[in-house]
């Protein structure tokens, strides 16, 4: 192992990931045709379907948002038609959550937007990226479960 990254580095490296965020917002400059979300719902969205059933319970903690701002974004991912409430077959007083077609749609049009933006970015050189995603998960997993 290599000696630690200073914190000039790891400050850069948060600047760096904030800045290509940034950059593939697909409601920028380069709209796309997908459902329109604030940050709060694409962070439910994001949840939801990579989770289908979690109750809302579940979705709240997992994403840190309260019970009321998770409430609000649901409402609203419903009303767009995004994400459908299910009784729980098991307790019918509790609702499981779960991604429409319609969500599905969208999803796949925003990661085939983000996969060749990334590609034409990376233009041909494609060696690192899997590292360079492993890196940055492993980080993801453990900022989340830092802030539990």
């Amino acid at each position: 192992m290599g000696s630690a990254p200073s914190d000039d580095l790891l400050a850069e490296l948060a600047d760096v990931v904030l800045r290509i965020s940034r950059e593939i917002d697909p409601h920028g400059a380069r709209s796309l045709d997908i459902v329109p979300l604030t940050g709060t719902e694409a962070l439910v969205m994001r949840w939801v379907d990579r989770n289908p059933g979690s109750t809302p319970s579940t979705v709240a903690e997992a994403t840190a948002l309260k019970r009321s701002n998770l409430s609000v974004a649901v409402g609203s991912l419903v009303a767009k038609g995004m994400v459908e409430r299910r009784p729980d077959p098991d307790d019918a007083r509790t609702v499981q959550l779960y991604s429409t077609e319609l969500a599905a749609g969208s999803i796949e049009r925003l990661h085939a937007h983000w996969a060749g933006m990334l590609r034409q970015a990376l233009g041909g050189d494609d060696e690192g990226v899997a590292a360079t995603f492993a890196t940055l998960t492993r980080i993801d997993d453990h900022l989340r479960d830092a802030t539990r």
